[in-house]
């Protein structure tokens, strides 16, 4: 028992210097000891080293060929010196999960069914209206809002120290936030009533945990997603949610609005939205966008629009065109009754596009 336990030790530490971060090291102690643990008590080896060909063939059946566990404990087994699942393969990894965005109709209803609960409502303006990740709702504080200039300063992604950006706030979002911190206030109280030594987490979203207040962790957005869908299925409303989905609706709200103004500048607009999601690069911010037919529609009618008439009506023979030159040919026209087109006979004086080539003698020279 203590070799398998050293050895998975030994895998960890390896993983921690490699600079893997705590979470992601939780997890993969939490597969290493499902997977031992099992193997344990249906009388197989624990220790990686001594893993055969059956018993990765029945880690396969257990885990129901779950492409990430497998490749963790492929991974230890490997570093282990065990290349055992290199004999028995590991299963392809499942197709990514289509990309899926908020409709009008469904942000709607997801504000109605939030907007008496001071938590859920902030959750749903942090996400939605400012576009934030869930590390990011986790990570704010209370001293990184400026109701009176009215932004915060949003803690982004990273590993060590986070990305720091000060980012104006929605409209609703002060209101919001209003009612929360009332809320968070009486419960600060309540706690340093009871214990006056103890100084309540900086983190702004906070819950109860036993008798003390704590900050959410990584499980807490994937709670009020779930709460979320409970209510919107009360109101008739099926919709599977997530944090990045609300991220990316807010992106594809934000990017219709402005291209609505009639006072939004043209090559303003994407900025805007890369600067809502803070993104580096541009392209990446594309990508959170939904692709609108309507948007597309009202595009090909400008378009139609741009050169006037595209032959769809009878017409005159065209004149000097664009380069210049004349048309070879009559405009086609199209049938009245059938509305197809109906090819023009070709102009008087004209062979066709088929020319012959005729071959000329060269003219004699003077002189020898």
């Amino acid at each position: 028992m203590a070799s398998d336990d050293d050895a998975v030790a030994r895998w960890l530490a390896l993983k921690k210097e490699r600079g893997c971060l705590p979470r992601t090291i939780h997890q993969y102690r939490w597969v290493a000891r499902r997977a031992t643990t099992v193997l344990r008590r249906s009388g197989r080896p624990a220790d990686p080293r001594a893993w055969s060909a059956e018993d990765a063939r029945w880690l396969r059946y257990r885990l129901h060929d779950d492409p990430w566990q497998l490749a963790v404990l492929a991974d230890l087994a490997r570093t282990s010196r065990n290349f055992v699942f290199h004999e028995v393969g590991l299963p392809r990894p499942r197709p990514p999960r289509r990309v899926r965005w908020l409709t009008e109709v469904q942000a709607r209803a997801v504000l109605d069914v939030s907007r008496n609960d001071p938590l859920l409502r902030l959750v749903v303006l942090l996400g939605l209206g400012q576009g934030l990740r869930r590390i990011e709702w986790i990570r704010l504080r209370t001293e990184d809002l400026d109701l009176a200039g009215r932004r915060l300063l949003v803690r982004g992604k990273g590993r060590g120290t986070p990305k720091l950006a000060w980012m104006p706030m929605h409209p609703a979002l002060p209101e919001a936030l209003k009612g929360y911190l009332e809320w968070r206030e009486r419960a600060v109280r309540r706690q340093l009533r009871r214990w006056p030594l103890e100084l309540p987490p900086p983190e702004l979203l906070l819950h109860r945990k036993g008798e003390r207040l704590v900050p959410y962790g990584e499980g807490g957005p994937n709670g009020w997603m779930r709460i979320l869908e409970r209510r919107l299925e009360r109101n008739g409303v099926e919709v599977k949610l997530s944090t990045h989905m609300f991220r990316r609706s807010g992106a594809t709200l934000l990017e219709r609005t402005l291209l609505e103004s009639p006072a939004a500048s043209r090559d303003g607009v994407y900025r805007s939205v890369q600067e809502f999601l803070r993104h580096q690069n541009l392209s990446t911010t594309m990508r959170y966008l939904e692709t609108d037919p309507a948007r597309q529609r009202r595009a090909m009618d400008l378009f139609g629009a741009a050169l006037g008439d595209w032959g769809s009506t009878p017409a005159a023979p065209v004149g000097p065109g664009a380069l210049g030159e004349t048309s070879p040919r009559a405009p086609a026209a199209r049938d009245q009754g059938t509305g197809r087109f109906v090819p023009a006979p070709a102009l008087p004086g004209r062979q066709g596009r088929r020319r012959k080539l005729e071959r000329r003698e060269p003219p004699p020279r003077d002189g020898p």
